[in-house]
């Protein structure tokens, strides 16, 4: 995912052909919600170009007692507020000088903005990205390499924690963390990105410790408030994830939110809510058809299989089908049965091994309940035991046997046959004492 999206902020701005390539991803689904570094644009450095998900309040200096200029910032003092002023216009002076083709002294402006905040990791991550920039060196070799080279830059450390994000070497990345947590205790931005690590792992106990502390350390960042969103609902909190995400959607707003906050509500069991969430202007396929799907299951909760049937739009056109999900659009229409769904997922999951099978047995799930068919709970069952933690329809048929009553898991053949035993047991001592 951290490929992909670093590859489209840098082509976005004609840095690079390419880069690299690109990590299979499914931002939506996977629910890993990882903040692009989007300071590696050197066109960008300015702070609030310098994350993908800074509260819209970063952008100006308004919080600030007075406004600063480069000029007047000779060096830290205890004055937090002040300091941060100056971390700020210092940036704004390394644009100017970059503009102008100053680059030592856009990275010296960069550098000292870094001193007078170093809690605040993206004036190290922008001076990095410049650096590499400079070098012909912004690839993921040109990281690897200067990060070996230097493992005592806080950006380049960081940067190659994303690398290791996108190549899922989630020990790399957690190391690269430590490092620079060790060195900058209150940088909530690496607190929140070990969290981002943990829920990618997935390893939900120590994602909530990790989110948890990012926002002890800073209550206003939209990215952490996301990660302890799928946090709270991996555990059944989806009143708080969706306090999560509706906080972190007014902070920053982001495309994908009406999805988060729709499959929440449709969580919840607030089916009317969901459907209208999920209405908001969706992303074009394959993502949008996951919205045209939670959309129409939670229609059919309220109205019935066929008033929302329109809800799916049209299924897959003849001839080069639309990538998965959309088989799933054709079988709740009735248009292919379970088995070629199944077929469909194996294939799709074989090609890019996204876990695409437990999707398909989570939807038939959910068109079991629609039917009122027996089979739902075998089914939720099912995909509960193969979908990844951090994926929304583990999260989905948790959430529906729960609101069932049942429990998570079958009780095994050991335990059932362990159960007929102390009964029989019991039986037999019930007779003797009889006699």
């Amino acid at each position: 995912m951290v490929a992909r999206r670093l590859a489209r902020v840098l082509q976005a701005h004609g840095k690079i052909d390419a880069i690299g390539t690109p990590v299979p991803s499914r931002p939506h689904r996977m629910n890993v919600i990882l903040r692009a570094i989007a300071a590696l644009s050197a066109a960008a450095l300015t702070l609030p170009a310098g994350a993908a998900d800074a509260p819209a309040a970063a952008a100006s200096t308004a919080s600030a007692p007075a406004p600063m200029s480069a000029g007047t910032c000779a060096a830290p003092t205890s004055d937090k507020a002040a300091n941060r002023a100056c971390a700020l216009a210092l940036a704004r002076h390394a644009d100017s000088e970059r503009a102008a083709d100053h680059n030592d002294a856009a990275l010296a402006a960069l550098l000292r903005a870094d001193q007078f905040a170093p809690e605040d990791l993206r004036f190290a991550m922008a001076r990095a990205g410049l650096a590499l920039k400079l070098a012909n060196q912004l690839t993921p070799a040109g990281i690897e390499a200067a990060a070996k080279a230097a493992p005592d830059d806080i950006g380049l450390r960081l940067m190659h924690a994303e690398l290791a994000m996108a190549k899922k070497d989630h020990a790399a990345a957690l190391a690269d963390l430590d490092r620079v947590i060790a060195r900058r205790p209150d940088a909530a931005l690496a607190w929140e990105m070990r969290a981002s690590v943990d829920v990618a792992r997935p390893d939900f106990t120590a994602a909530r410790a990790d989110v948890e502390h990012a926002l002890r350390l800073d209550a206003r960042l939209p990215t952490a408030l996301r990660l302890r969103g799928v946090v709270r609902n991996n555990g059944g909190d989806h009143a708080g994830a969706l306090a999560d995400y509706e906080a972190a959607h007014v902070l920053a707003p982001r495309p994908d939110d009406p999805f988060l906050v729709g499959s929440t509500q449709f969580l919840q069991r607030q089916f009317g809510a969901a459907a209208a969430s999920l209405a908001r202007r969706p992303p074009p396929p394959p993502e949008g058809l996951y919205w045209r799907v939670w959309r129409y299951l939670a229609l059919a909760r309220l109205i019935g299989i066929e008033p929302a049937g329109g809800a799916l739009g049209p299924g897959t056109p003849p001839g080069p089908g639309l990538p998965w999900p959309a088989p799933v659009i054709d079988f709740l229409h009735g248009s292919i049965d379970a088995a070629t769904l199944l077929a469909d997922a194996r294939k799709a999951q074989d090609a890019h091994d996204l876990s695409q099978i437990c999707e398909a047995h989570f939807y038939m799930a959910e068109e079991a309940v629609l039917r009122q068919r027996s089979d739902a709970v075998d089914l939720f069952r099912l995909a509960a035991k193969e979908c990844p933690a951090n994926f929304h329809e583990y999260e989905g048929a948790t959430a529906e046997l729960r609101a069932m009553g049942v429990p998570l898991a079958a009780p095994g053949p050991t335990v059932a046959a362990a159960r007929a035993a102390s009964a029989a047991a019991t039986a037999s001592s019930a007779a003797s004492a009889a006699r």
